[in-house]
């Protein structure tokens, strides 16, 4: 089985795509900051940090093969997520939560990080990691 470098990273890569993917999560955690212990909190800047910065998976995605991802799909599904967020970040910079959810795009950012997940989890998801 392949291993990656940096599992951790990986793991904060799935995180990241799992909570794109999901717009109930997203409502409830950004907008109502609901289900976090005092002090605790998520938003769309976090994620952004995790997948531009922390990890560097995007904006190029082939960059990280080895090191957090594996050859295969997810590069090119990852590529299609940065594309989308791009767009949306070049849009609105560092405004809110609610900007970004409300854009007309953002359903697109949605489907391309569940698919994005999806591969990621067909190429070892977590398994990669032990």
């Amino acid at each position: 089985m392949t291993v990656v470098e940096y599992p951790n990273m990986r793991c904060d890569v799935l995180d990241s795509l799992a909570v794109l993917s999901d717009t109930e999560y997203q409502r409830r955690a950004w907008i109502e900051r609901q289900g976090f212990k005092a002090g605790g909190f998520d938003n769309f800047d976090y994620h952004i940090d995790v997948l531009y910065d922390d990890t560097e998976v995007l904006p190029n995605p082939e960059d990280s093969l080895g090191t957090v991802l594996l050859p295969g799909d997810e590069i090119e599904r990852l590529r299609a997520v940065g594309a989308i967020l791009d767009q949306l970040l070049d849009r609105h910079g560092d405004a809110g939560d609610e900007v970004f959810i409300s854009d007309t795009q953002w359903p697109s950012v949605v489907s391309a990080a569940s698919v994005a997940l999806a591969a990621m989890i067909r190429a070892g998801g977590l398994r990669v990691v032990l």
